[in-house]
């Protein structure tokens, strides 16, 4: 093969890699966005980096429960502040319950 007939193969080869690259790119993007709406992810201000809910949530309850136990925190107040987190995420956006 010629050096320009290598190099045009080369090209072509790259354009097809960057072509799936960015498809598989764009199906990730409309998954995550998907999952960001359902609520099942929590994405992090700064870095974008998608946190399944559980994680998140168990990440709060325990510092929550954490902060009660060292003293942080007053037991009752400790146990508004769940209630108040419990019941905000029972409410749907326009103020109804779900």
């Amino acid at each position: 093969m010629t050096d320009t007939a290598t190099k045009t193969k080369e090209t072509k080869e790259a354009g097809e890699t960057k072509v799936a690259k960015d498809a598989k790119e764009a199906k990730e993007t409309k998954e995550s966005a998907a999952a960001r709406r359902s609520g099942d992810v929590y994405v992090t201000p700064i870095t974008h980096t998608p946190l399944p809910r559980q994680l998140v949530d168990g990440a709060f309850w325990g510092g929550l429960a954490g902060a009660v136990a060292l003293g942080l925190v007053d037991p009752p107040l400790g146990l508004l502040l769940g209630a108040g987190v419990i019941i905000a995420r029972h409410r749907s956006p326009n103020g109804q319950k779900t």
